[in-house]
């Protein structure tokens, strides 16, 4: 197993994603890393086109497969592909998947390292909070980039596009909270109140990030109760590549204490197929060597492993 494995099923937690055919091989490897990690715990899936040979894999690895409607109206909807239903469909998940006590949302383009991240949201939740981290970290390059022009980031054109130009004013150069990982309790106010407001976005744009920047405006506009967790707990690779703690076999943070990543996520086209030479780490200490390695969970596992048994080949010559 990678990273701590779950000591318990978790019968009360569903673990939620979406994807169509081509963001399938992503899924898997989401779906791999889950249950990797946790065999016992339900995965939801919302099908936005997958071919049936990828739902007859879901279904082998007992992962529940929604076909989801259009949970809102708004104009053009019939135009809008199958896939904006993965921003859509997000307020809805207790509608989609009935029944579960805390929802656990990870993209199809993230994976799972640490079940500890798992547990640390739904602590983080409980049931009045959004668990979620923000887009922030000491490690990430944005942060010592030069400032756009007139302060025009990606926070503030959401907020422009969704909102108009006094609430971009207002909130633009507040960090995102990333909806790629979220925690959130069935009984929060939360699910209504961001179903609500992505609905009055959604009558004047639709845009890649509007149920994101929405739930962003229900937190630091309308005060919505959040938890904002570290950034290992959602590592965007985009914005910084991590370390490889050889010792471990695991992807860390690349600055002290070196914090196992809980997720690891590769949001942005280049990210997905990339291979990156990332500061290799032993023993605790970056000792100057690198490896090369694509961030995908499948086409990771042959480091991660071979680095797990060359230490456990020297901990049974010590003993």
């Amino acid at each position: 197993m990678t990273g701590h494995a779950a000591s318990a099923s978790a019968s009360d937690l569903i673990i939620c994603s979406a994807a169509d055919s081509g963001y399938y091989p992503l899924l898997r490897d989401a779906v791999l890393s889950v249950r990797a990690l946790n065999p016992e715990v339900s995965i939801g899936v919302l099908d936005l086109g997958l071919l049936p040979e990828q739902s007859d894999w879901l279904a082998a690895a007992r992962v529940r497969v929604v076909h989801p409607g259009w949970d809102v109206e708004f104009p053009g909807r019939d135009r809008m592909p199958e896939t904006f239903k993965a921003q859509v469909a997000r307020p809805f998940l207790p509608r989609h998947f009935p029944a579960y006590d805390t929802y656990f949302w990870l993209d199809a383009d993230a994976w799972l390292q640490d079940w500890r991240a798992v547990e640390m949201y739904v602590a983080a939740a409980g049931r009045d909070r959004v668990a979620i981290s923000l887009e922030i970290d000491r490690a990430y390059k944005r942060h010592y980039k030069r400032p756009k022009l007139f302060g025009f980031t990606l926070a503030w054109k959401c907020y422009r596009e969704a909102f108009g130009w006094r609430v971009a004013d207002r909130l633009g150069r507040n960090p995102i909270a990333n909806v790629g990982v979220f925690a959130l309790h069935r009984d929060a106010p939360h699910w209504a109140h961001w179903a609500r407001v992505m609905t009055q976005v959604l009558q004047r744009t639709r845009f890649f990030f509007a149920e994101q920047i929405a739930l962003n405006y229900a937190i630091f506009a309308d005060g919505l109760a959040a938890n904002f967790l570290p950034a290992y707990c959602n590592w965007a690779v985009g914005d910084a590549a991590p370390a490889f703690d050889a010792t471990r076999g695991l992807f860390v943070e690349p600055y002290a204490p070196h914090e196992v990543l809980g997720v690891v996520h590769l949001a942005g086209s280049e990210q997905k197929n990339k291979i990156f030479r990332l500061d290799r780490l032993a023993n605790g200490r970056l000792d100057g060597g690198t490896v090369e390695t694509s961030l995908r969970y499948s086409e990771s596992r042959a480091l991660c492993a071979a680095a797990r048994e060359t230490i456990s080949e020297a901990e049974r010559a010590a003993s």
